[in-house]
């Protein structure tokens, strides 16, 4: 299939390797990560910590090991290369934008035994374009996008228990143009106080890099 508009192929300036996790811990009710950590929400809203951080902004520890935080730069051209280490199929969503589907990785009861199955999908020149795709069980996929714009965007399992435990990577991007741009309306923050939420400072709320109160993190990545 090939974009409506016949958007080119983008050029890759960077590639982000994500990798579909699952721990079943005692209770028996799985969790998932695109890393080593199932995604959790912070102290503070990820996108009040890139814009109260200063430069500390663009280093990703700040945003705590629960948010699975990438920084991107304004103007790259960047490929997710996800994989799906088990045994379920996940339909990944990103928020705030749209990809390029640029490759399909084989599929099937037989990748699991190691046997020939439906051959990988390249795209033309033109792929298409969407914010939500499936990656198969045991395959991979390949998607492009172009960071055009400062943004705080979640991409993530859009089935709801994937989402609900674990399945999602932050994408912050150009927060030094968010600082510049972003204001966030009083009506936001005075709700957000009245609910004892904090507005500022790193994920724990805390200044620089001192995570002191914030949960510890589920871990996933057993291996």
């Amino acid at each position: 299939m090939q974009a409506r508009d016949r958007m080119p192929l983008l050029p890759v300036d960077r590639q982000i390797v994500l990798s579909i996790k699952q721990f079943i811990p005692e209770h028996g009710i799985p969790y998932y990560s695109f890393g080593d950590y199932a995604f959790n929400h912070s102290l503070v809203p990820i996108l009040f910590t890139a814009l109260s951080m200063g430069e500390l902004a663009s280093n990703s520890s700040v945003y705590g090991p629960q948010a699975q935080a990438h920084i991107l730069q304004y103007g790259e051209s960047i490929e997710l290369l996800v994989y799906n280490d088990n045994s379920k199929d996940h339909s990944l969503h990103l928020h705030r934008g749209e990809y390029q589907v640029v490759e399909v990785g084989p599929y099937g009861d037989a990748v699991a035994n190691n046997h020939t199955a439906v051959e990988f999908q390249k795209s033309g020149p033109s792929p298409m374009r969407c914010d939500v795709v499936t990656v198969r069980a045991y395959s991979y996929i390949k998607l492009r996008f172009h960071v055009n714009r400062g943004m705080v965007a979640l991409f993530h399992c859009h089935m709801m228990h994937g989402g609900y435990f674990g399945l999602a990577a932050t994408f912050i991007a150009a927060p030094e143009l968010l600082q510049k741009y972003v204001k966030v309306p009083e009506e936001a923050i005075r709700m957000c106080k009245l609910q004892g939420i904090k507005t500022s400072g790193n994920a724990a709320g805390n200044q620089g890099f001192d995570m002191t109160g914030l949960p510890p993190p589920i871990l996933v990545n057993r291996e």
